[in-house]
């Protein structure tokens, strides 16, 4: 299973380390040499590090203080951000937390790889993981995806094309599968199979969406109950838009829907996207409450971005919180999104909610979420979303190998 691979920490690198107090640099640059760090040089403030990185275009990863003399971390940051190679950025600090906060921002802001804090002195546990996460990444290039008609979009809708991927859910504890996602994907007669970025917000200006998610629900549904004989059936949630929800007696559209296929309510949930505010907001409660007493369940989807994030945790009579990809991606133990997961997992738990973790695609994630006591995973490490044949296959695979360990 992906979540217990091991990340490669055999990796060797190369490091500058920019630390003005001569003591506390050699004790730095021995421990990264213990470490199997192939080359370590060294600088003794800002200025003194600019001209090793012109001299030394290897560098992957600098290691600097934030107060030295002349040039100090700031200013040797914003001037690494200036520079053309994407060298990985490390504090090696003891100031306090809210200035390292402030820095992580700048960091992200100045679009750099900003790895994180080393605190003073740090420990080679420290440093080992901040070595695995200096591995140099390269981008993959995504083609522009392929232009479409509106009429092209319409007639898709009509014939079918437009049909959910499940992308399964386990629950930290166990790994165990829990539920899945339904996410649209278009089955394109020409180019393919084509995922939302090519035509979620062209659908939405054509005023199509409310299609789309009958069409993802009648998907839904049928992979609930056309699952292979003897298997337990598992909870599916689809995405409903705010604008969506703003239609009068969308609750009994939905609810007719799974009537007519005899599914248990509580099968088929529903998670809420934050992108949009309501346009109406008494109609979108309205219908929110109706499928609630139906027995549906609510997820406050992309939590902590977009729309007054608490203000729909007040509003939405919701049983989960799933944290956004964002918040996830390379978090870094002490930085301020790590802080802000450990308080959202925390508020989620006393709210006596699901805290589910979307977007994880390293092992490094997933124990430091699970650390956390989140709840449930969901991204690319556990699966990436699949066909709904797939993930039957998946399914069965995941529950002949939980059998024997008596997880339920």
């Amino acid at each position: 299973m992906a979540p217990g691979a091991c990340d490669h920490a055999g990796v060797r690198r190369t490091v500058l380390v920019v630390e003005d107090d001569v003591l506390q640099r050699r004790v730095l640059v021995h421990r990264l040499r213990a470490l199997g760090v192939e080359l370590v040089y060294e600088a003794g403030d800002g200025e003194e590090a600019l001209e090793v990185l012109e001299r030394h275009a290897s560098i992957e990863l600098v290691i600097s203080d934030l107060a030295m003399p002349r040039m100090d971390g700031l200013e040797l940051m914003c001037a690494i951000a200036r520079r053309p190679a994407a060298t990985a950025f490390a504090l090696y600090s003891a100031m306090d937390r809210e200035l390292l906060a402030c820095m992580e921002l700048l960091a992200h802001e100045r679009h750099m790889r900003f790895l994180g804090f080393l605190a003073k002195p740090a420990d080679n546990a420290e440093l080992a993981a901040l070595l695995v996460r200096a591995a140099p990444t390269q981008p993959v290039p995504h083609p522009p995806p392929p232009s479409t008609t509106r009429a092209e979009r319409a007639a898709g809708l009509a014939a079918g094309e437009f049909v959910p991927f499940l992308q399964p859910k386990v629950r930290f504890s166990d790994e165990v599968l829990v539920g899945a996602e339904a996410l649209a994907r278009w089955r394109h007669p020409t180019h393919g199979v084509l995922a939302p970025a090519a035509f979620l917000d062209e659908l939405e200006a054509d005023g199509l969406v409310g299609e789309l998610t009958v069409a993802m629900l009648e998907g839904a549904i049928a992979a609930i109950v056309d699952r292979p004989a003897g298997a337990a059936p598992v909870p599916i949630a689809v995405n409903l838009s705010l604008s969506f929800l703003s239609v009068p007696g969308v609750a009994d559209v939905i609810s007719e829907l799974v009537r007519r296929r005899h599914v248990a309510a509580s099968l088929v949930r529903f998670e809420i996207t934050e992108t949009v505010a309501m346009s109406d907001v008494g109609t979108c409660l309205e219908n929110i409450a109706r499928l609630r007493m139906r027995g549906h369940h609510f997820a406050i989807d992309d939590f902590g971005v977009a729309y007054s994030s608490l203000q729909q945790l007040i509003r939405i009579p919701a049983d989960e919180i799933k944290l956004d990809r964002s918040f996830v991606a390379g978090v870094v133990p002490g930085s301020r999104a790590a802080l802000t997961l450990d308080a959202t997992i925390s508020m989620a738990h006393t709210l006596e909610m699901i805290a589910v973790a979307e977007g994880i695609e390293t092992a490094t994630e997933w124990r430091f979420l699970a650390d956390l006591g989140c709840d449930v995973a969901q991204g690319y490490l556990v699966s990436p979303p699949l066909p709904v044949a797939a993930f039957h296959d998946w399914a069965h695979a995941r529950a002949a190998i939980a059998a024997p360990r008596g997880a339920t």
